[in-house]
């Protein structure tokens, strides 16, 4: 699941790159309650600065988007793995950076450009057109200025226009792509003799003396941390929460309040498309040559060819990787025109093209939903259930706060559980950023069970399913373990560590006769090694068959050939070493290439253009001044 996410987490630079601005106006802009005045900003990038409330908004709306996407399965370890601040904090820089050099280079967004992109905007419009009392009122209700809205959809603005210059700098020639695609697609086997580490390690002898020099010398490493015992007091949600009555009239109060924000769906499309950019400075022969390309489209997919295939070979979007894949869309996402457009197909059906600030887009529509809004009667399970755990929840944190009071006043934390017909939890010991199953990974528990004292009570502490009142029960201060206590894991490392010498050894020595011999058939007979092969590969194959990933490997792939059969070094894994030859390659289908070099092309110039970009953000945050206040990102 959390690959399947990461994944999904698109940075705004590709984002730019769609070049479609999905204005998701209210999700966006309704978090002015984050902002906090007193708290330091977050970072500084060449003197502008990245308030906390520019980014506690972004922040809630990522999370917002991962709970979406996850309907309600969203855990905190999870969350944690995730690292949304960290990402989204790197995702700020890179736009201030962005900003910075647009600026420098006058490529700032005009009046003009900025109008016709908030006309654009379906939430400022009235029966299609835009209006000026629609968008202050929008405004008013969400804390905004004018002023300070326009600021960001120019910014956006900008930010696309430093992009389209720097990928209208790139071009691919077919030479080049058919120099690529021939090294890409040939096919090598491969000879290799495998030597296990394991054969080694009976060869190892140890002294006393290595072993306790290896303790001597690692003592710090060796050096168990602090650890602790903690006790504690569990308030589960769901204990107090299936004895909550809830009424009738709650229950519908909650559907009304709630009937279109959690019990409405929009209607919904399972989308793919293609993008024919049109740089804003594009002239009117690069404006009809485009049309002219996009109308091609439409009448090859409308007559049957894969449209998946098209946007492959055809779309300016990095998601023609995915067949212009783009997954389920809810009505309402898109701006105008595509919103409208996207709407009004039916499944199956392509559109016309339909031009865009960023140029045009072609949409096929491969499945759809209807909106639909589940009735008072069909909501109310969910409804009480959610109603059940509100009320769980602040009866634990009632039961919770009256408890603490009794253990700061002296009660014991045994009668205070006895007076719940409960029992008082005990952890076993563990360190700072060990996780206990039973608690998981909340940081608030962890923070305090290390700063308290023996005997202090904590806060009460919240978790995904309970509170928690803790307090420590022992301490074990950090302290060096006897060397008996630790001998067999000396005596192991050790061990192994000069078995791994042993073996690139002797590998480098079979490798030494291989180069002068360049016979690896005869170099294992005689020495009565096992010769294995590969078989089959492509040459860039990021694992090797029969063998799995080298780490040694160049980027490039394997560069072995007929003219240099024997590899230069040995290749190592941690528990084997690996002798590599060259044995038989076939090449490319070059008639293939001259079927598809079009599509080739065109694949090869969207990696190229995302590479350029890569690359110049990385040059402007290499020379840029950029100041983090980690303080300010920690988990509250």
């Amino acid at each position: 699941m959390l690959d399947f996410l990461r994944k999904r987490k698109r940075s705004w630079i590709i984002i730019a790159l769609l070049g479609i601005i999905v204005v998701t106006f209210i999700a966006f802009y309704g978090g002015s309650k984050y902002q906090n005045q007193g708290s330091p900003d977050v970072a500084e990038v060449n003197g502008d600065i990245i308030s906390q409330r520019e980014f506690a908004v972004q922040y809630q709306r990522a999370l917002s988007r991962y709970r979406e996407l996850l309907k309600g399965s969203l855990t905190p370890e999870m969350l944690k793995n995730l690292n949304i601040k960290g990402t989204l904090l790197e995702e700020l820089i890179q736009k201030k950076l962005a900003l910075q050099e647009a600026r420098t280079l006058g490529l700032t967004a005009t009046d003009e450009e900025l109008w016709n992109s908030l006309a654009q905007i379906p939430e400022f419009q009235v029966a299609g057109r835009p209006n000026k009392e629609r968008y202050l009122q929008l405004l008013r209700a969400n804390g905004l200025t004018p002023g300070e809205f326009e600021e960001e959809q120019r910014e956006q603005l900008t930010i696309q226009r430093l992009y389209s210059v720097i990928a209208d700098t790139v071009h691919v020639t077919e030479a080049e792509v058919r120099d690529r695609y021939r090294v890409e697609q040939e096919k090598i086997n491969l000879n290799f003799i495998r030597l296990p580490l394991s054969n080694f390690i009976p060869e190892v002898k140890l002294t006393e003396d290595e072993i306790k020099k290896f303790y001597d010398r690692n003592k710090d490493s060796l050096k168990e941390p602090l650890k602790i015992q903690v006790e504690y007091l569990s308030y589960p949600f769901d204990q107090l929460s299936s004895s909550a009555q809830i009424g009738d009239k709650e229950i519908e109060d909650y559907y009304q309040v709630n009937r279109e924000s959690k019990f409405h769906k929009p209607k919904e499309a399972k989308v793919r498309y293609i993008s024919i950019r049109m740089p804003p400075t594009a002239d009117a022969k690069q404006k009809d040559e485009a049309r002219a390309r996009a109308h091609r489209i439409v009448a090859d997919a409308r007559a049957g060819k894969d449209f998946a295939q098209i946007a492959k070979g055809e779309s300016d979007d990095p998601s023609a990787a995915k067949g212009g894949d783009v997954g389920w869309i809810a009505q309402g996402q898109l701006p105008q025109p595509l919103d409208k457009a996207v709407f009004g197909l039916a499944k199956g059906e392509v559109s016309n093209a339909i031009e865009t600030p960023a140029g045009l887009q072609i949409v096929k529509v491969e499945d759809t939903k209807e909106e639909k809004t589940q009735s008072l009667k069909e909501a109310t399970p969910e409804i009480t259930r959610m109603l059940k755990a509100e009320k769980g929840k602040r009866e634990a944190a009632t039961a919770a706060d009256r408890d603490r009071e009794k253990a700061l006043s002296g009660s014991d934390f045994n009668k205070l559980a006895q007076d719940r017909g409960a029992a008082v939890n005990v952890t076993r010991w563990f360190s700072n950023g060990e996780v206990l199953p039973e608690i998981g990974p909340n940081q608030e528990f962890y923070k305090n069970a290390f700063v308290l004292a023996v005997k202090d009570v904590s806060p009460v502490i919240e978790g995904s399913s309970a509170y928690y009142l803790l307090r420590i029960k022992e301490r074990k201060e950090p302290t060096v373990p006897a060397l008996e206590a630790v001998r067999r894991n000396i005596e192991n490392g050790l061990r192994e560590s000069k078995a791994h010498e042993l073996l690139l050894q002797k590998a480098n020595g079979f490798l030494d006769q291989l180069k002068k011999e360049k016979d690896i058939a005869r170099l294992a007979e005689r020495n009565s090694l096992k010769l294995e092969e590969t078989g089959w590969f492509l040459r860039n194959a990021p694992q090797l068959p029969k063998i799995g990933e080298l780490s040694e490997l160049k980027a490039g792939g394997i560069v072995l050939s007929a003219q240099k059969p024997v590899a230069e070094r040995i290749y190592a894994q941690k528990d084997a070493a690996y002798i590599l030859a060259f044995k038989e390659s076939q090449g490319a289908d070059m008639e293939r290439f001259e079927r598809e070099k079009e599509t080739l092309a065109k694949q090869a110039l969207a990696e190229s253009r995302q590479r350029i970009l890569q690359k110049f953000m990385e040059g402007l945050k290499a020379k840029a001044k950029i100041q983090i206040h980690a303080a300010s990102l920690q988990e509250g």
